[in-house]
């Protein structure tokens, strides 16, 4: 025994691996053998859990996505001002006007729903007239299907008055019993079982620059019709498993979608189905009908409904394990036969290139970072060589690199050294020329320089995008004093500030582009004095900046073009910074009225508690 110790303790490496192979093969091949009756039922069947419930859990992210897409195409539709001043001026007892009305309303209807591939249908419903019956690209859709007086008083419309304009998903429903269509319901058609989302339109809207809300007097009800396909065609074979089941409920167990249509609009009957709705997802093993089930399920973050599949576990396990078993046997084949025809060369391949790194190690340690050496070997040894090299040279670049960092550094400082010279000289020469025109009686030349040296300070300052709002101000007037000197008192400058404004964060040079537009173009033609107000106030919901003149003003096709930002490259820039800095929902907004004059407002957001400082009353 000890010279067989002794023999493979001093023998050649690749004897060694494949004795060690062969042992460790045949102690596994042993075990596997023996525990291969006793697999482990519980493990197989939590991994195949997990999958399942994957399955689900994306299964119903794919539909709450389309969901939250439609939910976002009822939002616009709801903001959309072409409906209300539509409906808002409808005479309902006169049908032609109705039916014109119905024209332009599946024209809306079209604009936010046709490209959906999910929705059935879509309509505007009211008490006497159903609007938009045709409101689809997709002719499938294109049915006149829900009588025009028989909206009211159903479920759909109960429900749609209970949530006073929020949106309502009504689960599965058979159409001839919602609508109490007698004659339908021994029948067979496409749109027998429909789920529904409802919505009640308060009818108010926001328009322009006032706001104006239109109270109607028979308020509609947004009505989206879908089919149980749009969740079929999702989880269809999505679990190729026999004797599973996929379905959809709502609270109360009422199945809105099921693989067995037969079984729409009827109760899943599950006695857990609340601690399912609480715990929102999972995979549980439960008795149905007396016998165990594995049941994955997940709750809709939309519509609160649960997506549900069950699934024997003995349909489950089985194809699991036989491929488990499959898996392990080809495995322990391959590995069996590619170690023992390669075990021989393992020595060679391993010692040789580990003499080559050791050396090209020892060279780098004593400082000669250009040594490289060829690749050979195996591949492990081939991508560590090259990254040894790729190290080597990245050292190289380092060195190199951080001695030019520092010739740069240096050349920073002195520029910048430099660089704080001209400024002084700069202020120093207007304040001696502001003296001068003092002493020479010339008032308004010495208020000009005066303006011009706070601005050049102002524009030179290396601070962020956001300044105190005291600052842009103080950089303002020094420009319009400018200006009022050049136009030798033409207008007259009018400033409304909320003093507890002044500390707020503001974008830099918000204004000024804007009170220059006004004075280059504004007063430009103007035969009478000319009036500017800046004016400022705020609220929990905003913060108002308003630039207002008297000019001449702008027709709407040079409105357009200014909002667009094709001319005043100015404006543009202030829009686009507040946009970056805040979002969309703030910026410009322009309006005028040629002959009268133009008003710019700039919506900025409210200031967050902490934020900015409180300051005193402006001189």
């Amino acid at each position: 025994m000890k010279s067989w110790i002794r023999t493979l303790k001093e023998g050649r490496l690749h004897t060694k691996l494949l004795l060690t192979y062969v042992m460790l093969l045949t102690g596994t091949i042993i075990i596997l053998g023996i525990s291969d009756f006793r697999l482990n039922r519980s493990t197989v069947l939590d991994m195949a859990q997990k999958d399942v419930f994957t399955i689900v859990r994306k299964n119903n992210e794919i539909i709450d996505a389309k969901f939250s897409r439609i939910r976002e195409m009822i939002y616009g539709f709801m903001e959309d001002d072409d409906f209300y001043q539509t409906f808002s001026t409808l005479d309902k007892n006169n049908k032609t006007k109705v039916l014109a009305a119905d024209i332009r309303i599946k024209g809306i209807l079209d604009k936010y729903f046709a490209q959906s591939q999910d929705l059935y249908s879509v309509q505007v419903a009211t008490s006497y007239f159903i609007f938009g019956t045709s409101s689809s690209a997709n002719s499938e859709h294109a049915k006149n299907f829900i009588p025009i007086k028989g909206f009211r008083n159903t479920e759909l419309d109960r429900t749609a008055k209970e949530a006073d304009g929020k949106i309502q998903w009504v689960p599965t429903y058979n159409f001839a019993d919602m609508y109490q269509i007698s004659y339908l319901k021994s029948m067979e058609y496409d749109y027998k079982y429909l789920f529904s989302a409802v919505s009640l339109i308060r009818g108010s809207y926001y328009k322009g620059k006032f706001r104006a809300y239109t109270d109607l007097l028979d308020k509609p009800t947004l009505l989206l019709n879908f089919k149980d396909s749009l969740f079929t065609d999702v989880f269809k074979d999505s679990i190729p498993v026999r004797g599973s089941s996929y379905m959809v409920v709502d609270a109360n167990g009422q199945i809105i979608a099921h693989t067995d249509r037969s079984l729409l609009t009827t109760k899943a009957g599950f006695p857990f189905l609340q601690e399912l709705m609480n715990d929102k997802s999972g995979v549980r093993i439960v008795r149905i009908g007396g016998e165990q089930q594995v049941l994955a399920f997940a709750r809709s973050n939309i519509t609160g409904w649960l997506s549900i599949a069950v699934i024997p576990p003995s349909e489950l396990l089985a194809p699991i394990t036989k491929q488990y078993v499959r898996n392990m046997l080809i495995s322990v084949a391959i590995i069996t036969v590619v170690f023992i025809a390669f075990s021989y060369f393992l020595s060679m391949l391993v010692t040789n290139p580990f003499r080559t790194m050791i050396r090209a190690i020892v060279n780098t340690g004593e400082g000669r970072f250009e040594t490289r050496f060829e690749q050979s070997g195996s591949y492990e040894f081939r991508i560590l060589m090259k990254k040894f090299n790729d190290m080597n040279e990245n050292i190289v670049k380092l060195i190199q690199e951080n001695y030019e960092t520092q010739i740069r550094e240096k050349e920073a400082q002195i520029k910048a050294l430099n660089l704080q010279l001209d400024p002084h000289f700069m202020y120093n020469t207007l304040n001696m020329v502001s003296l001068m025109a003092l002493e020479k009686e010339e008032y308004e030349i010495s208020d000009i320089v005066v303006s011009l040296s706070n601005m050049l300070k102002y524009m030179v300052k290396q601070e962020s995008n956001l300044v105190r709002f005291r600052d842009d101000l103080t950089y303002l007037e020094s420009y319009v004093t400018i200006m009022s000197n050049r136009f030798e008192g033409a207008f007259e400058v009018i400033y409304d500030i909320d003093q507890q404004m002044l500390g707020d964060d503001v974008p830099k040079f918000f204004l000024q582009p804007l009170v220059e537009n006004a004075f280059v173009h504004g007063f430009k033609k103007m035969n009478r004095e000319g009036k500017l107000r800046i004016s400022c106030r705020s609220s929990r919901e905003a913060r108002i900046y308003l630039i207002e003149d008297n000019g001449e003003g702008m027709d709407m096709a040079k409105l357009a073009s200014l909002r667009e930002g094709s001319n005043r490259v100015g404006i543009s820039n202030v829009n686009r910074r507040i946009h970056i800095l805040y979002g969309e929902p703030y910026g410009l907004q322009i309006t005028s009225v040629p002959g009268q004059g133009t008003t710019v407002t700039v919506t900025l957001p409210p200031v967050q508690q902490g934020e900015g400082l409180t300051c005193g009353k402006k001189d």
